[in-house]
């Protein structure tokens, strides 16, 4: 006999997780959190987990903002621990994209972001072992970093599990049931539950979960490669969180190692989420330690302590689809977060309670993510391109 439960959210990375606690924390009497395979088993727990607040549309911005003060704050707006270390942040832009960059930072100050243009001098002084003659545009945050997105996830589910949300891990959703058109339930191999809201929250089989509905999502599925590092003397590591367009990578200080990743612009390999190469690339770990000793010439004698691969799930304009389907009434999206998932989780969660609850996400503009925006020619425009959104 079916289940009677108030929501069902389907995945328990960041954003699901997010979203069932924010749902039990706003009174919502009975949440059900399923996870296909184990928590944040997709794109969450193999995530770089970069705290950052340089975008180029204000709506991300602002929600950046706030997740970065919930991470800073976490243990008193959420509880437990997330594992935010506080870096800074530098962000290292081509010259030739000067005049963009000088109105982000423009508007991000004007929203409040702690943020600036800082010289090579300052950036520097901040970071001594980075080579930064080949950047005259360079962003600076203090109060930003990087998280453990393992930690942070497990800490929202264990809250909402305190509040009354069951959670069950390896349960894949087999059936959601409609009637005249409306959620009416959802199945797995061994529970059924009567709701009349599902929350697809699925990250990498987002369509999975779209397709038995008959909702279809504009995705690519693709493998992202990391690799940590380990210098020759603890010294030689960067302390400091980095963005590179110059060198097209990203990396934090991860203990001893530092973790760094591929930015944009490169060639996107596109994956099955059940079959795809997690060790890294040999091609991409030596491609990866030649750009990394261009920005940090110490790391030269570095060794390669561990590559593996996640994925992202990305729309065609890298930012994420969320909101309500007319056409089935009480299926949600949350999903097509383009790699920009788990800086954006804290807050997500909140505004995504708030649409299931009230009807509309009460300080986020939820309504330019909409799923149809592709369809109305209403797609986001980012100042750099790709997922530097």
């Amino acid at each position: 006999m079916a289940q009677v439960v108030d929501v069902v959210v389907i995945g328990a990375g960041i954003n699901g997780a997010s979203i069932a606690f924010n749902l039990a924390k706003k009174g919502c009497r009975s949440v059900v959190l399923l996870e296909k395979h184990i928590i944040a088993s997709g794109g969450t727990g193999k995530s770089a987990a970069l705290i950052r607040q340089h975008y180029s549309n204000e709506v991300l911005v602002k929600i950046a903002k706030r997740c970065r003060n919930i991470f800073e704050q976490f243990q008193e707006v959420v509880g437990g621990e997330c594992g935010f270390v506080k870096t800074g942040y530098l962000f290292f832009v081509p010259n030739e994209l000067a005049d963009r960059f000088h109105a982000n930072i423009a508007m991000q100050q004007r929203l409040g972001v702690v943020t600036g243009s800082v010289s090579r001098e300052e950036a520097q002084s901040i970071a001594p072992s980075l080579n930064v003659d080949d950047s005259q545009v360079i962003a600076y945050e203090p109060g930003s970093g990087f998280a453990d997105p393992y930690e942070t996830t497990v800490s929202y589910i264990q809250r909402a599990r305190e509040l009354g949300v069951v959670v069950r891990q390896s349960s894949p959703v087999r059936v959601i049931r409609l009637a005249a058109g409306r959620i009416e339930g959802v199945a797995t191999d061994k529970e059924e539950f009567a709701t009349r809201v599902v929350v697809n929250v699925a990250g990498p089989w987002a369509n999975d979960v779209g397709s038995m509905v008959k909702v279809k999502y504009p995705i690519q599925v693709t493998r992202e490669q990391e690799v940590l590092l380990r210098p020759a003397q603890s010294r030689d590591c960067p302390t400091v969180t980095v963005s590179d367009m110059c060198n097209a990578i990203y990396f934090h200080p991860l203990g001893k190692e530092l973790l760094v990743g591929r930015g944009f612009p490169k060639e996107y390999e596109e994956v099955d989420p059940d079959n795809y190469p997690e060790p890294a690339d040999q091609q991409f770990i030596e491609d990866i330690a030649h750009r990394v000793v261009k920005r940090v010439p110490r790391m030269v004698t570095a060794m390669c302590i561990r590559g593996y691969s996640g994925l992202y799930d990305v729309t065609p304009d890298w930012h994420p689809i969320i909101g309500c389907h007319p056409e089935v009434p009480g299926f949600i999206s949350c999903v097509g977060f383009s790699g920009h998932g788990f800086k954006l989780g804290p807050v997500v969660g909140e505004a995504v309670a708030e649409l299931v609850l009230e009807g509309k996400a009460r300080d986020v503009e939820l309504e330019l993510f909409a799923p149809d925006r592709f369809a109305r020619g209403r797609q986001f425009t980012a100042a750099y391109g790709g997922n530097r959104a």
